[in-house]
């Protein structure tokens, strides 16, 4: 668990500065093109400092940049998924759909504090999670699901407990085992 991520990263003034001034929810800039083009060219100046001072957690890239992160029917990271849609380079950071990503490049996954707290702590204690305690802390997600009120939406809920899950060191693999619990549910 020599990867962990968990919650917001810090931000240089100039980034909190830039920040301020977009809209992270991309639904609030449906209508107004000249609203959402300017927000990808803020969204593209903050990127373009996170990566450049390695700010974002290697495993919250990995999660856009690599295939076996990626959960899902089509094959492919999420950024091929852009770039199967003709949106490439720095056009990718100034997509509206991007902007899920990120909100968890900055701030994590998007859960109650209470919920991340309590398993951050079951999975820290673990130690090394192997596959009997995957099963484990799904159990432990499913649970935090109902008692947060989350499984309106198990597909939304289980994707976040999955990016917990790797925020917290948790290999790719047993990290889908804690997604597929909260997936499955009734």
């Amino acid at each position: 668990m020599n990867d962990v991520a968990i919650g917001a990263i810090e931000l240089t003034p100039e980034e909190s500065q830039i920040l301020e001034e977009m809209i992270l929810r991309q639904e609030l800039l449906f209508g107004d093109h000249s609203l959402a083009e300017c927000n990808g060219e803020l969204s593209l100046a903050l990127m373009r400092s996170l990566l450049q001072r390695k700010a974002i957690p290697k495993v919250r890239l990995k999660y856009f940049e690599e295939p076996s992160f990626r959960t899902g029917r089509i094959k492919g990271s999420y950024r091929s998924l852009f770039e199967r849609n003709k949106t490439t380079g720095d056009d990718i950071y100034r997509h509206p759909n991007f902007l899920r990503h990120l909100r968890y490049f900055i701030n994590g996954t998007e859960l109650p504090k209470e919920a991340i707290k309590i398993f951050a702590q079951k999975a820290h204690s673990c130690g090394h999670v192997g596959p009997s305690d995957a099963l484990e802390l799904g159990t432990l997600a499913r649970d935090l699901t109902r008692k947060f009120g989350l499984s309106i939406d198990t597909e939304l809920a289980a994707e976040e407990f999955y990016k917990l899950a790797l925020d917290c060191g948790i290999y790719q693999g047993h990290a889908a085992v804690v997604r597929d619990r909260v997936k499955a549910m009734k």
